[in-house]
């Protein structure tokens, strides 16, 4: 499979979310080249100033526009690397909406959210709510915290049901070709201990194809619990997992008010949930 991260949109907002977003994103882009879209969305007409010295309350000190930062990162990617990148500015009064109506236009291979907030109680209070984004645009979905900042990809969680998808086996070859991983291959059983969307055709069919292609180390496991997502997250701190890959509602759906795992990860955690959804 040649499949590789070429088109890449990057959400910023300038605080320590738009550093881990950029810096995943290059970690992940493809090596030959790619296309970075930053997008910065804003609802505010008026330009932003720092606070005044009160002495001099008529000399307004501005702080550097969207357009000057946007340029400033835009400059430093393209001195590092060979990647082409383009900045987007949008007035919009919903960032959901503005990054959806983008990623359509778009339409990357992937779509990088740093998320630093923690709503794990009031998700509806998130601006971004990564698996409606999967949902809708089709395009993977990688939700960082900045606790991921300085970590490599080593370990993957991949759940495995009746049959794995094609952009979900595509997008295991490209991370396995950026990083070496070792993959950790999940089913499961629910609390009467009956197998869940279990194929063991399908999981033998992955199993191989990690070892015999990809040359992934690969181990498999059984894990229990009626809620996917809520058995995923403590299979993921098991093993010590920096990355999962999973459905963006399905596997990811914590349950009370439609929480997610990703709104449930502290700013410090380095694990990252990236979202595919299942095309076929």
């Amino acid at each position: 499979m040649s499949f590789a991260f070429k088109t890449i949109l990057v959400p910023v907002d300038f605080s320590v979310n738009t550093e881990v977003a950029i810096n995943k994103a290059l970690e992940l882009a493809d090596k030959d080249g790619a296309t970075i879209h930053l997008l910065h969305v804003t609802n505010n007409a008026k330009p932003n100033f720092l606070p005044t010295d009160n002495k001099k309350p008529d000399i307004p000190f501005a702080s550097p526009s969207p357009d000057q930062m946007m340029l400033q990162w835009k400059s430093s990617i393209q001195q590092a690397t060979p990647h082409i990148v383009c900045n987007w500015i949008q007035r919009h009064s919903s960032i959901q909406l503005s990054i959806e109506e983008k990623a359509l236009e778009l339409k990357p291979d992937l779509i990088v959210i740093g998320k630093k907030s923690n709503h794990s109680w009031f998700p509806f209070l998130n601006t971004v709510i990564t698996s409606e984004l999967a949902e809708t645009t089709c395009s993977a979905v990688l939700t960082v915290k900045p606790g991921s900042l300085h970590s490599k990809m080593k370990t993957l969680v991949v759940p495995v049901s009746e049959d794995i998808p094609k952009l979900k086996m595509e997008t295991i070859a490209a991370l396995c070709k950026k990083n070496k991983l070792k993959v950790h291959l999940v089913s499961f059983v629910n609390g009467d201990n009956v197998p869940a969307g279990f194929s063991a055709p399908a999981l033998l069919k992955v199993y191989q194809w990690l070892k015999d292609i990809l040359h992934c180390p690969v181990e498999y496991a059984v894990v229990h619990g009626n809620n996917k997502a809520k058995a995923i997250l403590m299979y993921a701190e098991k093993v010590n997992a920096d990355i999962l890959l999973v459905h963006p509602t399905s596997e990811t759906r914590l349950g009370w008010m439609n929480k997610h795992i990703s709104d449930v990860l502290p700013p410090a955690s380095k694990v990252q949930v990236l979202a595919v959804h299942h095309l076929e």
